[in-house]
């Protein structure tokens, strides 16, 4: 877009003003048509978005981009795999361009694992780069959105749960505030819900550059309810442009990104947005109940957030060590002796796995480990005869316990000897279960991962577990570990961390 004759004047002290009085300036428009004025205020109104304490940024992206791309420009990294199916604009950026915001986009991947699916974040970060000092800038910008904490106002999907259910919510709120629209539509589709799944690419990257860059405006500073605001708008306006000579084919998507494509023709980006801000009784608190509630009709449907990219990162390395910190300043963990990708042995079910070398053990506000419970008590299990072990092998210096619900075998050729109090020694966790007869399953509960989260350490409760998006976990006493709750019971992760170890 060209500069005008007469660039717009930006007040000096306009981050400065109340936010009602920001959020009017930027619907008006105040700073819609300078590019410098733009490159000087988003970076500022993108710091005052509350996110994690630990969120990444310039510094991060160039050490994570030296060591994934080298000095070169030029990659052949393939883009995450979380933006499989989603579109990702240029919106005119050079072939320079366009190669950083595929830099930026994998160092996000690589950054962010536990996002799954985003179709927003491409366009955001495309048109974020033109206002952008360099590359680094514009992925700081980015990761503050996607780490962003701040109640009820989302900035970005990061999940097909999430995006699904934003949807859904978008359905909702046509069929309240757009009842024409939403007539002329259920009229023309066989699926309305499949028409309005792509709301978002009516926006990016349906209109062109200039309408863009203003609907960019506000939502840096108001989040998620701008775009259902000015979709609904588009929605409008395309049943007023249709009106007069009906739907021209029978496929109303290709109609809709066509209309968006070509919105200049029928109304101007002020008009536009004066549309958007007027419609009535429209809160961010609406926005936020009907998407929860249409997050959990989506999970008894059975649609839950697979935690793909937790597995693909882990998946290769034996050990690994899980750290979390919550958001209440507590640090546990657990080190974990198997690949995650001995679960799938388990088939659909999420049976467990390991060894008893895993350990659970907390680090804020003390430090303390809790080994497998038979190391400490062998007295809980007794050796497998010799008859029904897999494969020979000698037996220990060091003889196993009997059974708690049994009394102790004599010594004899198919058991080891039962140690005295005064002679019991350690178990070698390095032993695997088949060695044992174990007084129940539950004290080789070791690991477990399904779709649904992840489990470490099981029997009469779980030492730790985490739910499938990561987000919230519990932790209680298990009789695998023989532990006590590792923190608060219910807590929220503010920080996770998966170290992977691997044979030279």
């Amino acid at each position: 877009m060209p500069e005008p004759q007469q660039p717009a004047q930006i007040p000096r002290d306009v981050l400065g003003r109340p936010p009602k009085e920001l959020k009017r300036l930027a619907r008006e428009g105040c700073w819609g048509w300078s590019h410098a004025g733009r490159a000087r205020l988003y970076p500022r109104l993108i710091q005052q978005v509350s996110c994690r304490l630990v969120t990444p940024d310039a510094l991060v992206y160039r050490d994570v981009a030296a060591r994934l791309f080298g000095k070169p420009s030029v990659s052949s990294h393939p883009l995450p795999e979380f933006l499989e199916g989603c579109p990702v604009p240029t919106y005119c950026l050079s072939p320079r361009g366009v190669t950083a915001l595929k830099k930026i986009l994998i160092c996000v991947g690589a950054l962010f694992p536990d996002i799954t699916h985003s179709p927003l974040l491409p366009a955001l970060a495309a048109l974020l780069l033109h206002y952008s000092e360099d590359e680094a800038q514009c992925f700081e910008s980015i990761s503050r959105f996607i780490a962003s904490n701040a109640p009820h106002a989302a900035y970005i999907d990061q999940s097909f749960l999430a995006h699904q259910a934003s949807c859904m919510t978008f359905g909702d709120l046509a069929s309240k505030h757009c009842p024409a629209a939403h007539k002329l539509i259920a009229g023309a589709a066989e699926n309305v819900l499949e028409v309005y799944s792509e709301w978002l690419s009516w926006l990016f990257p349906g209109l062109p550059f200039g309408y863009a860059v203003r609907v960019l405006d506000v939502f840096l500073l108001e989040g998620q309810k701008v775009l259902y605001r000015i979709a609904l708008a588009l929605l409008r306006q395309f049943r007023l442009s249709v009106a007069p000579t009906g739907l021209q084919g029978s496929d109303i998507k290709a109609e809709l990104q066509a209309f968006a494509r070509n919105i200049a023709e029928h109304v101007t980006v002020d008009k536009l947005l004066e549309r958007a801000f007027g419609i009535r009784l429209f809160s961010r608190k609406e926005i936020w109940l009907l998407q929860m509630a249409n997050r959990k009709a989506l999970v008894e449907r059975g649609i839950t957030v697979v935690q793909r990219r937790f597995y693909t990162c882990c998946e290769g390395y034996e050990p690994t060590v899980l750290l979390i910190k919550t958001t209440e300043g507590e640090v546990c963990g657990a080190f974990l002796s198997s690949d995650w990708s001995e679960r799938k042995k388990s088939g659909a079910t999420s049976g467990f796995f390991g060894t008893g070398e895993c350990f659970v053990f907390t680090v804020r506000p003390e430090a303390e480990r809790y080994e497998w419970v038979l190391i400490k008590k062998p007295e809980l299990a007794k050796a497998v005869p010799r008859s029904r072990q897999r494969s020979p092998s000698p037996a220990p210096e060091s003889p196993l316990g009997s059974s708690r619900d049994s009394p102790s075998p004599s010594p004899s050729p198919k058991h080891l000897a039962v140690p005295s109090p005064q002679r019991r020694a350690r178990l070698s966790p390095f032993l695997a279960i088949r060695h044992f007869l174990l007084p129940s399953k539950t004290a080789s509960m070791f690991m477990a991962g399904s779709r649904d989260g992840i489990v470490i350490g099981g029997g009469g409760g779980q030492a730790l577990s985490l739910d499938a998006s990561l987000l919230w976990g519990h932790t209680e006493r298990c009789e695998t570990f023989d532990n006590p709750p590792l923190c608060r019971e219910h807590f929220q992760v503010q920080l996770l961390e998966v170290w992977g170890f691997r044979s030279a």
